[in-house]
């Protein structure tokens, strides 16, 4: 038996990513030098490639 339950620590990082690539396209809005608003897209398209995996992990699990 494992000590971390999968489904329940892929479901809090899923959140936990889906709020980064939320505040990260906030922040990438709201900058208005271009050079650091881009590295929040870049950050936010990032977190949301982990969320597809993460997903993709849970629906095995389903």
């Amino acid at each position: 038996m494992e000590t971390t339950d999968i489904k329940t620590t892929l479901r809090h990082t899923l959140t936990q990513k889906q709020e980064l690539v939320r505040d990260y396209q906030t922040f990438a809005e709201q900058i208005n030098n271009p050079e650091v608003s881009k590295m929040f897209r870049h950050f936010a398209e990032a977190e949301a490639l982990h969320a597809t995996q993460i997903k993709e992990h849970l629906n095995q699990f389903q």
